[in-house]
């Protein structure tokens, strides 16, 4: 999603970064005013999230409301829990999967088969908005060299690796 939205932000990279930071962790935007689901967050807040002047924020809020392609996609965002830094503490485990081609349909149909017929249940999948030729793949189990082999066959999955 990204790719496509970066675009807008071509000759701004500093707003490029703000609105990828928002984007990422789903900051909504709601006229000129930033939101975390129900909270307000001011331009400082973030400015200082990122080590950027809070005046690049509110260019960038700017933007986003002159923009209707872009105001559209920001002011329905929300925040999300993602449970990938957790999983560890709670016994889960976390898979990281490259994959060859993100546009390719059913890959997450194919790992998520692959995982039950070895009876692995699957508690969260997560594809950065930023960057969706990687999927993590977190289970209720913690995850073995049995299961990373088992997913290598499967088509369209370039690599995996074991997120600790």
């Amino acid at each position: 999603m990204w790719d496509q939205l970066q675009k807008e932000f071509s000759r701004t990279p500093s707003q490029a970064e703000i609105a990828k930071y928002m984007l990422e962790i789903g900051i909504r935007q709601e006229e000129n005013k930033l939101f975390f689901d129900k909270v307000a967050i001011s331009h400082s807040q973030v400015a200082e999230a990122l080590g950027k002047d809070k005046r690049v924020v509110a260019a960038t809020v700017k933007t986003i409301k002159a923009n209707k392609k872009l105001y559209r996609i920001f002011s329905k965002l929300q925040p999300t829990c993602n449970l990938i830094n957790m999983a560890n503490s709670m016994g889960w485990g976390v898979i990281c999967i490259e994959l060859d081609d993100p546009n390719m349909p059913g890959t997450l149909g194919r790992i998520s088969t692959k995982l039950g017929e070895m009876k692995i249940s699957i508690r969260q999948t997560q594809c950065p908005a930023t960057a969706c030729d990687i999927l993590y793949v977190i289970t209720d189990n913690p995850i073995t060299g049995d299961v990373i082999e088992g997913l290598k066959g499967v088509r369209n999955v370039k690599t995996i690796k074991l997120f600790t």
